[in-house]
């Protein structure tokens, strides 16, 4: 089957929609570990964060949705809160797309079809149905928490071999969905989407702040703090984002995800990207060209 260039698009930013000189406080994995506070962790996930200037690096893409599946490589170029560079070629090394993606703009060169894109990011928004940022989509890439910030209070947890921070769910939210379990893996996602009533949703709408109605939940890694996994619920859009980092190896004496598993869920629909790493070079001299030929036509 021949991968649409539209179809690349929508699979390279999903699976993209990433160490100060402080002291990591390791901890000796025990069973179980030992509970510890919320700014404890923060400042963990803050100090082990991986920092760059530039990023190269290839990676193999395995995407399917509820239209189409399949597999192509990626050149990826980073420069770190500025730009990601992605040249995508799906087969015999012919490029088929390049998109710029930098902080207030979008840029996107169909090849195949002649097309181009320039603008803002309610193009990416109207088809995820969510409100896209250029940092969640450099931090989905380099293995950083996303969406955590400064204003939402958190609370922890341990569960399994993992510690767990959490945005904190208002108790009239968690009576109103039943919101007693949290999820361990996908296949156990705490919000059945399909048992959430409309009548129950609009009221919750009316009720809650839109932010109290995204609740997030990050799994680290007690040997290193590097987020294992990461929750996602959307209830006003009955959506969940699931983000797993796995095979960490060390790059510039810093830990990196050389492996990424990505899962939007909604009740109609999921689609799945599977990213994988090599020849990952960092903080080298590079560009990222994108010119747009003058016979191509803007994407409407």
């Amino acid at each position: 089957m021949r991968i649409s260039p539209r179809f690349i698009l929508l699979m390279s930013l999903a699976s993209a929609l990433l160490l100060s000189g402080c002291k990591v406080k390791r901890v000796t994995q025990k069973s179980p570990l030992l509970p510890v506070s919320e700014n404890f962790l923060l400042d963990q996930l803050n100090q082990t964060a991986f920092e760059f200037e530039s990023l190269n690096g290839k990676l193999s893409v395995n995407a399917s949705s509820p239209t189409q599946n399949g597999s192509f490589k990626v050149n990826l170029r980073i420069k770190s809160d500025s730009t990601i560079w992605i040249s995508v070629t799906p087969a015999l090394g012919i490029e088929a797309a390049r998109l710029s993606i930098q902080p207030d703009t979008l840029k996107f060169i169909d090849k195949i079809k002649n097309e181009y894109y320039v603008g803002g990011y309610d193009f990416l928004d109207s088809l995820f149905r969510y409100s896209l940022e250029y940092q969640s989509l450099e931090n989905i890439l380099v293995g950083n928490p996303i969406e955590i910030t400064a204003e939402e209070k958190y609370s922890t947890s341990v569960e399994s071999l993992n510690y767990v921070i959490q945005t904190k769910v208002r108790r009239k939210l968690k009576k109103a969905f039943n919101l007693n379990k949290w999820p361990a893996n996908i296949d156990s996602l705490y919000i059945d989407s399909e048992s959430i009533k409309a009548k129950q949703l609009g009221k919750a709408v009316e009720k809650f702040d839109e932010d109290d109605l995204i609740i997030k939940r990050y799994y680290l890694r007690p040997d290193n703090f590097k987020v294992e996994r990461t929750i996602i619920e959307d209830i006003t859009y009955k959506r969940t984002i699931y983000i797993k980092y796995s095979d960490y190896q060390e790059l510039d004496g810093q830990e990196f995800p050389n492996s990424i598993e990505i899962e939007i869920r909604t009740p109609k629909e999921t689609s799945r990207f599977e990213l994988n790493y090599s020849r990952l070079r960092i903080n080298e001299p590079q560009s990222y060209p994108f010119r747009i030929p003058s016979k191509y036509e803007a994407i409407k």
